[in-house]
C-alpha cells in the first residue's frame, strides 16, 4: 500500500492513471483467481485442470466419506469460505474508495511539500492496509486450518486409517526425490506441505506432499515456478536390481536407447518404457497394470511420471498444487475432492499390484 501510494504521488499527468488502472486490475484478478494455500497466504497460483467425474462414475467408498464430511462440516466451513470472500470484497471497496480520496484531494495538497505529501497519501491508504492484515488474514488462517483439519485430515483417515495427515512436513522426502532424477531445470528451493505418511494394506511404506520447485535469486526474491505438484513413495516388497522408468509418450528420440516396446498398444499410445533390463519391464507391468495406468490417465488427464528402482516406487504428478480449497467454489466441492481421492487410491492401489 505504502508502495502504491508512493508511486501515484510521484508521477503526472497518464502515467498515474496507467498505475491506478493497474493497481485496480491487480486487486480485482487478485479476488478472482485466488486460491488459499496451506501456509495461510492467499495467492493466485497454478491450478490445473481435471476432468469433471459424474456422479455415477464415483465410487460407492467415495460418496459414504463425502457424505459424512459434508454432514459433518459443511455449514461450518461455508460460514467460513463466506467471511474470506467478504473480507477480499471489503478490501477491494476500501482501496477503490482511497483511491478516489487520493485523486480529489490531490489537487488540493499540490502546494504542501513532498515528504508531508506522501505522509497524507499513507494515511489515505492506512485502513485498507489495516483491514487486509488484522481482518483478511485473520478469515484466511482460519479457513484454512479448518479445511485441512476437518476435510482432508479426515478424507484420508477414512480412505486408509492406516495414513496420517499433517498440514506441514515432508521434508524428509527430498533426498528421495533427488533420488527418482525426474527431468527437472535447475531450482533452489524445495518446498513441502501436506504430508500424507502411513502404511500400506500390504504392510508397507507409503508417503507424498505437495511439492513445489522454486528460483529465489540471491536477494531472496522470488524468480519462478519450475514444477509443482504431488510426489509419492512407496516400499517395495523385494530389491529391484534394475529401474524402470514410465512417462508420458513425448514422441521425442531422447533416451531411445534404453526404451522398451509393451505389448499394448493402447498403453504405448499414451506411456513410454524405459528400463536397462526388458525382462525386469515386462515381469512388473503386467496387462492389468498398464490398463490401470492408461485409466487413469484417460479419466482425468493427469500427466504423471513413475520410476521404480532400488526398495521403492516414485511417482510424480503434474497436478498443480493439491489439497487446497477453492475460494470460489464450495468448501466441499465434490469434483475437487474426488480427484484428490483418486490420486491417494492411484497411489495405493498401484503399490500393491507391483509388489504381488
Amino acid at each position: 500500500m505504502i508502495l502504491v501510494s508512493y508511486l501515484i504521488a510521484t508521477t503526472k499527468g497518464i502515467w498515474q492513471i496507467v498505475i491506478i488502472g493497474i493497481v485496480l486490475f491487480a486487486v480485482i484478478l487478485f479476488a478472482v483467481e485466488t486460491q488459499v494455500r496451506s501456509l495461510g497466504i492467499a495467492k493466485t497460483h497454478k491450478n490445473k485442470k481435471h476432468n469433471k467425474i459424474k456422479k455415477t462414475d464415483m465410487s460407492y467408498e467415495f460418496k459414504n466419506i463425502y457424505n459424512y464430511i459434508e454432514e459433518q462440516y459443511a455449514s461450518e466451513l461455508e460460514g467460513n469460505r463466506k467471511k474470506l470472500i467478504k473480507s477480499i470484497i471489503i478490501c477491494i471497496v476500501l482501496l477503490i474508495i482511497e483511491i478516489i480520496l487520493y485523486i480529489i484531494f490531490k489537487k488540493k495538497i499540490h502546494f504542501i511539500n513532498t515528504r508531508r505529501r506522501r505522509s497524507i497519501s499513507g494515511i489515505i491508504f492506512l485502513p485498507a492496509a489495516l483491514y487486509y492484515v488484522y481482518k483478511y488474514k485473520k478469515y484466511n488462517d482460519i479457513y484454512v486450518n479448518n479445511f485441512k483439519d476437518k476435510i482432508i485430515k479426515n478424507f484420508v483417515k477414512y480412505i486408509n486409517h492406516n495414513l496420517e495427515y499433517h498440514q506441514n512436513g515432508g521434508k524428509n522426502l527430498f533426498h528421495y526425490y533427488l533420488d527418482a532424477k525426474f527431468e527437472d531445470k535447475q531450482f533452489t528451493h524445495f518446498t513441502t506441505d501436506d504430508y500424507i505418511e502411513g502404511i500400506n494394506e500390504n504392510g508397507t511404506n507409503i508417503e507424498m506432499c505437495n511439492i513445489a520447485l522454486e528460483n529465489y535469486n540471491n536477494n531472496g526474491e522470488f524468480l519462478n515456478m519450475v514444477y509443482e505438484g504431488i510426489f509419492s513413495v512407496t516400499k517395495l516388497n523385494n530389491y529391484v536390481t534394475g529401474e524402470i522408468r514410465i512417462k508420458k509418450n513425448q514422441y521425442t528420440l531422447k533416451n531411445k536407447n534404453n526404451k522398451v516396446e509393451m505389448d499394448n498398444n493402447e498403453f504405448e499410445k499414451y506411456f513410454d518404457v524405459y528400463s536397462d533390463s526388458n525382462i525386469l519391464a515386462m515381469e512388473i507391468l503386467t496387462h492389468d497394470i498398464m490398463e490401470e495406468l492408461v485409466q487413469f490417465y484417460k479419466t482425468y488427464k493427469i500427466n504423471y511420471e513413475i520410476v521404480i528402482k532400488n526398495n521403492n516406487i516414485y511417482i510424480r504428478f503434474d497436478t498443480g498444487v493439491m489439497f487446497e480449497p477453492n475460494i470460489l467454489k464450495k468448501s466441499e466441492d465434490m469434483n475437487t475432492l474426488w480427484v484428490y481421492y483418486s490420486v491417494l487410491k492411484f497411489v495405493i492401489n498401484f503399490t500393491v499390484k507391483v509388489n504381488k
